[in-house]
């Protein structure tokens, strides 16, 4: 049997490598989230099985152009309610 080999894998890149770009014309659903005031797990939900002008899913989420964010808005109108999770957290006191 041959001998395994040391692993060659990269370093780590350094904190000013992990940044994401400010240069990017597109955001993450957790930055679409923010500046719509929605929760991002709302948002991933209202988003699933549509197709909205500027949204794109990819294989690692989805893809949302910076200039759709008003239309996503409007679309989409009011954030959902929050869940009554914390009703549940107060009954068992």
């Amino acid at each position: 049997m041959p001998s395994q080999k040391a692993s060659k894998s990269q370093p780590k890149a350094d904190a000013s490598e992990k940044q994401k770009s400010k240069d990017r014309d597109w955001l993450t659903t957790t930055e679409l989230a923010q500046r719509i005031g929605w929760r991002e797990h709302a948002l991933r939900d209202a988003l699933r099985g549509r197709d909205l002008p500027g949204v794109r899913r990819t294989s690692f989420g989805y893809h949302v152009e910076a200039s759709a964010v008003d239309e996503i808005k409007k679309t989409l109108g009011e954030a959902p309610a929050k869940g009554n999770s914390s009703l549940k957290a107060g009954a068992r006191n």
